[in-house]
Protein backbone atom coordinates (compact mmCIF):
# COMPACT_ATOMS: atom_id res chain seq x y z
CA UNK A 1 0.00 0.00 0.00
CA UNK A 2 1.53 3.25 -1.12
CA UNK A 3 0.83 6.11 0.92
CA UNK A 4 2.48 10.07 -0.44
CA UNK A 5 1.66 13.34 0.78
CA UNK A 6 3.21 15.78 -1.69
CA UNK A 7 3.42 19.33 -2.21
CA UNK A 8 0.58 20.44 -5.61
CA UNK A 9 0.55 23.06 -7.52
CA UNK A 10 -2.61 24.53 -8.96
CA UNK A 11 -2.29 22.76 -12.36
CA UNK A 12 -5.63 21.02 -13.25
CA UNK A 13 -5.38 17.37 -11.60
CA UNK A 14 -3.86 19.30 -8.53
CA UNK A 15 -6.94 21.61 -8.55
CA UNK A 16 -9.10 18.33 -9.47
CA UNK A 17 -7.75 16.06 -6.63
CA UNK A 18 -8.05 19.48 -4.41
CA UNK A 19 -11.65 20.11 -5.08
CA UNK A 20 -12.83 16.38 -5.21
CA UNK A 21 -11.47 15.48 -1.63
CA UNK A 22 -12.82 18.95 -0.60
CA UNK A 23 -16.57 18.68 -2.01
CA UNK A 24 -16.97 14.56 -0.65
CA UNK A 25 -15.11 15.91 2.66
CA UNK A 26 -17.50 19.29 3.13
CA UNK A 27 -20.81 16.82 2.22
CA UNK A 28 -19.15 14.37 4.88
CA UNK A 29 -19.29 16.88 7.30
CA UNK A 30 -22.54 18.65 6.81
CA UNK A 31 -25.12 15.49 5.59
CA UNK A 32 -26.23 15.17 9.40
CA UNK A 33 -27.06 18.60 9.77
CA UNK A 34 -27.63 20.78 6.24
CA UNK A 35 -30.52 19.58 3.76
CA UNK A 36 -28.37 18.10 0.41
CA UNK A 37 -29.94 20.70 -1.89
CA UNK A 38 -28.24 23.49 0.56
CA UNK A 39 -24.97 21.54 0.62
CA UNK A 40 -25.02 21.42 -3.01
CA UNK A 41 -25.45 25.25 -3.53
CA UNK A 42 -23.22 26.22 -1.18
CA UNK A 43 -20.02 24.35 -3.21
CA UNK A 44 -21.84 25.25 -6.61
CA UNK A 45 -21.55 29.02 -5.37
CA UNK A 46 -18.03 28.84 -3.32
CA UNK A 47 -15.64 25.72 -4.73
CA UNK A 48 -15.02 27.36 -8.00
CA UNK A 49 -12.05 26.06 -10.09
CA UNK A 50 -10.99 29.39 -11.19
CA UNK A 51 -11.13 30.79 -7.17
CA UNK A 52 -9.05 27.59 -6.54
CA UNK A 53 -6.20 27.76 -8.99
CA UNK A 54 -6.10 31.59 -8.10
CA UNK A 55 -6.20 30.80 -4.26
CA UNK A 56 -2.90 28.10 -4.89
CA UNK A 57 -1.09 30.69 -7.25
CA UNK A 58 -0.94 32.91 -4.36
CA UNK A 59 2.36 32.31 -2.47
CA UNK A 60 1.26 32.58 0.98
CA UNK A 61 -0.62 29.47 0.14
CA UNK A 62 0.73 25.65 -0.20
CA UNK A 63 -1.34 22.76 -0.87
CA UNK A 64 -0.71 19.28 0.67
CA UNK A 65 -2.48 16.14 -0.98
CA UNK A 66 -2.14 12.82 0.56
CA UNK A 67 -2.53 10.19 -2.28
CA UNK A 68 -3.16 6.24 -1.71
CA UNK A 69 -2.68 4.04 -4.01
CA UNK A 70 -2.42 7.29 -5.96
CA UNK A 71 -5.89 8.07 -5.18
CA UNK A 72 -6.19 11.40 -3.54
CA UNK A 73 -7.74 10.99 -0.18
CA UNK A 74 -6.69 13.87 2.20
CA UNK A 75 -5.03 17.50 1.52
CA UNK A 76 -4.05 20.13 4.00
CA UNK A 77 -4.43 23.53 2.58
CA UNK A 78 -1.37 26.07 4.03
CA UNK A 79 -1.87 30.02 4.67
CA UNK A 80 1.39 31.33 5.51
CA UNK A 81 0.78 34.52 7.67
CA UNK A 82 -2.87 34.46 8.33
CA UNK A 83 -3.86 36.45 11.13
CA UNK A 84 -6.45 36.33 13.57
CA UNK A 85 -7.08 38.62 15.98
CA UNK A 86 -6.63 35.51 19.11
CA UNK A 87 -2.89 35.79 18.39
CA UNK A 88 -0.42 38.45 18.79
CA UNK A 89 0.42 40.74 15.96
CA UNK A 90 4.63 39.84 16.24
CA UNK A 91 3.77 35.83 15.93
CA UNK A 92 4.27 34.48 12.78
CA UNK A 93 0.82 32.62 12.61
CA UNK A 94 -0.29 29.91 9.83
CA UNK A 95 -3.65 28.86 9.16
CA UNK A 96 -4.55 25.73 8.31
CA UNK A 97 -7.26 23.77 6.31
CA UNK A 98 -7.55 19.91 6.51
CA UNK A 99 -9.33 16.78 5.24
CA UNK A 100 -9.44 13.26 5.06
CA UNK A 101 -12.38 11.24 3.09
CA UNK A 102 -13.83 8.96 6.51
CA UNK A 103 -13.22 6.29 4.14
CA UNK A 104 -9.40 6.21 3.58
CA UNK A 105 -9.44 7.92 7.54
CA UNK A 106 -6.59 6.04 8.89
CA UNK A 107 -3.38 6.86 11.41
CA UNK A 108 -1.22 6.14 8.21
CA UNK A 109 -3.07 8.83 6.14
CA UNK A 110 -3.14 11.62 9.50
CA UNK A 111 0.83 10.66 10.10
CA UNK A 112 1.92 11.20 6.33
CA UNK A 113 -0.29 14.30 5.93
CA UNK A 114 0.51 15.71 9.59
CA UNK A 115 4.41 15.25 9.00
CA UNK A 116 4.52 17.21 5.47
CA UNK A 117 2.69 19.86 6.75
CA UNK A 118 4.44 20.29 9.88
CA UNK A 119 7.68 20.51 7.49
CA UNK A 120 6.26 23.28 6.10
CA UNK A 121 4.81 25.25 8.94
CA UNK A 122 8.16 25.07 10.75
CA UNK A 123 9.50 28.33 10.60
CA UNK A 124 5.64 29.62 12.12
CA UNK A 125 4.95 30.83 15.89
CA UNK A 126 1.62 29.50 15.83
CA UNK A 127 -0.56 26.81 13.62
CA UNK A 128 -4.42 27.24 13.91
CA UNK A 129 -7.31 25.51 12.40
CA UNK A 130 -11.19 26.99 12.84
CA UNK A 131 -13.02 23.12 12.60
CA UNK A 132 -16.19 21.93 13.22
CA UNK A 133 -16.72 20.70 16.84
CA UNK A 134 -18.18 16.71 15.26
CA UNK A 135 -14.84 16.83 12.71
CA UNK A 136 -13.21 12.95 13.91
CA UNK A 137 -9.40 14.83 13.22
CA UNK A 138 -9.94 17.24 16.65
CA UNK A 139 -8.58 14.17 18.34
CA UNK A 140 -5.56 13.27 16.18
CA UNK A 141 -4.98 17.03 16.29
CA UNK A 142 -5.04 17.16 20.21
CA UNK A 143 -2.61 14.41 20.06
CA UNK A 144 -0.24 16.11 18.53
CA UNK A 145 -0.43 19.33 20.27
CA UNK A 146 -3.07 21.50 19.10
CA UNK A 147 -4.48 23.16 22.45
CA UNK A 148 -8.88 24.69 22.04
CA UNK A 149 -8.06 28.65 22.06
CA UNK A 150 -11.85 29.19 21.55
CA UNK A 151 -15.42 27.70 19.98
CA UNK A 152 -16.96 29.96 17.23
CA UNK A 153 -19.26 28.73 14.58
CA UNK A 154 -18.27 28.17 10.79
CA UNK A 155 -18.83 30.72 8.48
CA UNK A 156 -20.81 27.84 5.74
CA UNK A 157 -24.16 27.23 7.49
CA UNK A 158 -22.86 28.25 11.45
CA UNK A 159 -22.45 25.07 12.81
CA UNK A 160 -20.61 24.90 16.28
CA UNK A 161 -16.58 24.84 15.66
CA UNK A 162 -13.77 25.67 18.05
CA UNK A 163 -10.29 27.52 16.89
CA UNK A 164 -7.42 25.16 17.81
CA UNK A 165 -3.31 25.97 18.12
CA UNK A 166 -0.42 24.79 18.12
CA UNK A 167 2.46 27.30 19.34
CA UNK A 168 5.95 25.62 17.61
CA UNK A 169 8.31 26.03 20.76
CA UNK A 170 11.62 26.05 18.79
CA UNK A 171 10.61 29.38 17.35
CA UNK A 172 10.10 31.04 20.62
Amino acid sequence: MEIVSKFVIGSDKGVSDFLNVKKLSFINLHKSFINEKEINSYIEEHFDERKTINELNNLSNQLIITYKENLAVAYCLIKSGSRHSLFPEEKRTTEIDIAILQEYDSEEIRTSLYTKFTSATKFADIIWISILQHNSLIEFLKSKGFELVRSNFSKEFKLPASIFCLELSNNN
